[in-house]
């Protein structure tokens, strides 16, 4: 990220102070890295910066940020053992930690909003040649150890003059704009495609940009939890990624990388789906609005009758969790208004206080059995956490503003499922 978007922190004199064992994954030449990097907090120790970003979801960053000396500090960090984190998007940041079921936004894009970059890259759509392919094992649970060896005979068969080759083989630092990888995706293979390589990455379920290339272009093949082909691979391999046109359907989801929307890089489906796949489409719609204010149109996907079944059961919890933020919100209120009273009614005070405890162990339960709502409750838990109201009237009053924007955004959630339930009622 740093080096994609260096034009927009030319001014900046930047110091970089990561992890030791991190580091050594990169240090092979094939990112360059920025100037000042530096992997022991004592060499920073008494210098003073205009500026300090936590880019970590590591807790033990959280005391180091705190005692940087920083005129502005954005992301977390822990003052008087209080953590803070004021940016939505250092919390959004954060919520990556509960086990997301797939990654909604690239952590490039991720980083890029924390930092407040609003630079779009420009895109390169031209068509390639590949004359060497890249060729990783996957796992054998969807892809059949015969089933992969096939397919290196296929393509040898299909394409004799292109060089099949092991990731080991490759230097990194090279041009790699003319090979084009298959397998799954890894530290090993988001190199070299970033570096210049077309991926084709192979998985058994939708995981949204894990470990996935930013660039436009590069593919994602989804046994949907099924077996992976070597006869359908190849014919997918010719027909798209040689000619460029999808000319017949496939037994796997297949998606596309794209980068024309103004928040980032977009998976785009090509055909069929996976089951989470409208739910990551409804992620990216709402958490754009959330963080951004940016409303962004996207096709609606043609759903089959297992992703229907999962909107349906997610849209039920939705409407019970929206009547409990109803009952939240009342209790809040009565709160606010008996901080102000002259004669304070105290049972009913610590009463509503007590609701407002259980609701919130309610939605700590429904985060840990729901993943799909899961980002969603914890991201406003953390919100909620801000509260640096110094009287009960003033963390009432954050209280009631955190929870009616929670509010919204599940309604927001809710509409946005029954949009797509709407669509699609004739699959039912």
């Amino acid at each position: 990220m740093l080096s994609r978007f260096r034009e927009a922190l030319k001014d900046f004199q930047i110091t970089c102070l990561v992890d030791e064992k991190s580091l050594g994954q990169i240090q092979d030449g094939s990112c360059p890295l920025p100037h000042n990097i530096i992997t022991k907090v004592s060499d920073i120790a008494h210098e003073s910066f205009d500026m300090s970003v936590n880019l970590s979801m590591k807790e033990a960053s959280w005391d180091i940020h705190g005692e940087i000396q920083s005129l502005h500090k954005i992301g977390a960090l822990k003052v008087n053992e209080q953590v803070h984190v004021d940016d939505t998007w250092s919390a959004f940041l954060l919520t990556l930690k509960g086990g997301a079921p797939f990654l909604t936004f690239h952590m490039q894009d991720i980083y890029k909003n924390i930092l407040g970059i609003k630079t779009v890259p420009q895109m390169n759509q031209e068509k390639k040649t590949f004359n060497k392919i890249v060729f990783t094992l996957s796992n054998t649970n969807f892809f059949a150890a015969a089933e992969q060896e096939k397919l290196i005979k296929l393509i040898h068969t299909h394409h004799p003059t292109v060089k099949i080759l092991d990731i080991t083989e490759i230097d990194p630092v090279s041009d790699l704009s003319h090979i084009l990888y298959v397998g799954p995706a890894s530290v090993e293979a988001l190199k070299i495609c970033e570096n210049g390589a077309t991926g084709v990455f192979l998985c058994s379920q939708f995981q949204g940009f894990n470990l996935i290339p930013h660039r436009h272009g590069h593919f994602i093949v989804s046994s949907i939890q099924e077996k992976l082909m070597a006869s359908d691979l190849i014919r997918f391999i010719d027909r798209y990624i040689y000619e460029y046109e999808m000319k017949e359907s496939f037994p796997f989801a297949a998606y596309q990388i794209k980068e024309e929307h103004i928040f980032g890089s977009y998976i785009e489906s090509l055909n069929q789906s996976d089951h989470h796949y409208p739910i990551y489409q409804a992620h990216v719609v709402l958490w754009n609005f959330i963080l951004n204010l940016y409303d962004v149109h996207l096709e609606i996907t043609q759903c089959k009758v297992p992703q229907l079944e999962l909107i349906l059961s997610q849209r039920e919890v939705l409407v019970k969790l929206i009547r409990l933020y109803d009952y939240a919100m009342s209790s809040i209120d009565t709160i606010y208004q008996e901080s102000k009273a002259k004669d304070v009614n105290s049972a009913k005070l610590s009463d509503n206080m007590r609701n407002l405890e259980d609701i919130e162990k309610i939605t700590d339960q429904i985060s840990q059995s729901h993943v799909f709502l899961r980002p969603i409750l914890d991201y406003y838990r953390i919100r909620r956490g801000q509260n640096s109201g110094n009287t009960l009237t003033e963390q009432a009053q954050h209280s009631f503003l955190t929870y009616s924007e929670e509010h919204h955004a599940l309604k927001a959630l809710m509409e946005l499922f029954t949009v797509t339930l709407t669509k699609n009622e004739a699959s039912i």
